[in-house]
């Protein structure tokens, strides 16, 4: 969106996800830490930069795949 004007309803939309996911960050049955709240942006950023990055290459995907592994703890979206 380099160059141009965001319209307040584009404003709105990103608005909203930002307090989505703050409030997913802060209420819920795990209270994460600030450090923590760090790395989950952190994450954002990067599948963001992914996301860019494949769009000025020209690829077809917008979202990079998922690269955990099967043995991961983690739990999935």
């Amino acid at each position: 969106m380099k160059g141009k004007k965001m319209d307040p309803f584009r404003m709105q939309v990103l608005m909203d996800v930002a307090a989505r996911v703050a409030k997913m960050m802060v209420t819920g049955a795990w209270h994460l830490t600030f450090e923590e709240m760090g790395f989950v942006l952190d994450h954002i950023r990067y599948g963001i930069e992914q996301s860019v990055r494949a769009n000025e290459e020209g690829e077809e995907e917008d979202v990079p795949e998922d690269r955990r592994t099967e043995e991961s703890n983690e739990v999935s979206p």
